[in-house]
């Protein structure tokens, strides 16, 4: 009877420490649904930034964010050498494939070559851009990945990984509009540049259009805002993640209660033919954007949790930046797409370098919800403090450390969760102690 009792005991705690290792930092109780944040928050409901005040606002952060967002509907139709060479080696830059140096990167398994790095920095063309281009518009047919160089295959920092492709900029929606500057030296990508992005896409995840029509995209007037994390428009078909566009036939409900959207494709000949039908109105989609409060911020963030960290954009899910920037621009506030450059467009912001943690603390108490918190490298919406005084956070997590017996374990988490600010980093610094700033609107 002993022995059988040993053996039961030794299996729930195996069950249990497989528990506890499954949950990592990720916090799963009530703290960890929209309805605790919003609850505590009734003057949260209150709209921040009218709607009418949108556009204003957009204008600012694109002028703090020293024009990382760019205003396409204001593009040049005729670009120069200098201008391509500038947009081109500023994509390789982000990157660090400017250096002549081959990266001690990986690709299909084994260590990339010097050959394979310097044919695909040739195949940007910069030795021979022509003196003046013209440029072409199109569109986004579905969710497309934008590459830093002219190559299709991924370039990863070990021969295991699968998951952090380091070519991969990020992914934009269907229907977004691009500016297309040149052709890459193997006519396998086009070189574009996006409201928040360049960078190298396949000709084939474009429409190609006149200007005309282009237009009507870059500056809706009636359109549809994907409010789900993730929508398939018609479904099974082109995939949207939250804060997407999707240009309406028709500004108000049809009778049969559906909403008449136009989603683009293309024929042959990579020609823009636009697909109209009638979509459901649920809870999946807004017309115009969500009103821009502190519970709906909240509210969106929580649409995510449990889904997968998708680095760049990978896997058709959300890193760090691109979750926040989904959040937000699902309320029409268009953040630039990278951390350093979010931390910076802030349109109210707290540094927070050099103050003790008692110092931090006191400021995030108070702190508004659907605040974003920056440390290198990584940002995170604060939800507040909950019943017993700790700061709490959503976020899109990769990885954290531990250190026990003298060893440095590395944990992959790849989840949008809630978690508190005490996750290490491999110098053992806490989440708390890294922050570098606090920022809201």
């Amino acid at each position: 009877m002993k022995k059988k009792f040993l053996v039961l005991f030794g299996v729930i705690l195996m069950l249990f420490s497989t528990c506890a290792e499954a949950a990592g930092i990720a916090i799963q109780d009530n703290r960890a649904t929209a309805d605790y944040w919003t609850g505590k928050n009734k003057p949260g409901e209150a709209v921040f930034v009218p709607t009418a005040d949108l556009d204003m606002l957009n204008l600012q952060i694109r002028q703090k964010s020293a024009n990382t967002i760019v205003d396409l509907v204001n593009y040049p139709e005729k670009v120069y050498t200098q201008w391509m060479t500038n947009k081109i080696t500023a994509t390789m830059k982000l990157g660090k494939f400017d250096a002549a140096e081959t990266p001690k990167l990986f690709k299909g398994g084994t260590a990339l070559t010097e050959f394979s790095y310097t044919q695909a920095k040739k195949n940007c063309g910069l030795e021979v851009l022509p003196a003046v281009c013209v440029v072409r518009y199109a569109l986004t047919t579905d969710r497309t990945n934008l590459r830093l160089l002219p190559e299709g295959s991924g370039w990863f920092t070990s021969d295991t990984d699968t998951h952090y492709d380091q070519l991969q900029a990020t992914a934009i929606d269907p229907g977004e509009p691009v500016i297309v500057l040149i052709d890459s030296q193997d006519k396998e990508f086009v070189f574009v540049e996006s409201r928040t992005y360049a960078g190298w896409v396949k000709p084939s995840a474009l429409a190609f259009t006149d200007k005309a029509t282009w237009m009507k995209y870059a500056a809706p007037q009636s359109y549809l805002t994907v409010i789900a994390s993730r929508k398939t428009i018609p479904q099974g078909k082109a995939f949207y993640q939250m804060g997407g566009r999707v240009l309406l036939r028709a500004p108000d409900l049809q009778k049969d209660g559906s909403w008449a959207v136009n989603i683009p494709s293309a024929d042959a000949n990579g020609i823009l033919i636009e697909q109209g039908l009638n979509i459901p109105n649920d809870k999946f989609v807004v017309k115009g954007v969500l009103a821009c409060s502190e519970n709906n911020l909240v509210r969106q963030a929580f649409r995510f949790l449990g889904e997968g960290y998708g680095w760049g954009g990978m896997e058709n899910n959300v890193d760090c930046s691109a979750f926040v920037q989904d959040v937000y621009r699902s309320v029409g506030i268009e953040l630039p797409r990278d951390t350093g450059k979010q931390e910076k467009s802030m349109a109210r912001s707290i540094s927070l370098k050099n103050m003790t943690r008692d110092q931090r603390l006191e400021i995030l108490k108070k702190t508004k919800a659907g605040s974003l918190l920056f440390a290198p490298g990584h940002v995170m919406m604060y939800l507040g403090t909950d019943d017993n005084g700790e700061p709490l956070v959503i976020h899109a997590a990769s990885s954290y450390f531990t250190f026990e017996d003298g060893q440095t374990v590395k944990h992959y988490v790849r989840k949008i969760l809630v978690s508190d600010l005490h996750f290490m980093n491999k110098d053992k610094v806490e989440m708390i102690d890294r922050l570098t700033s606090v920022g809201n609107f």
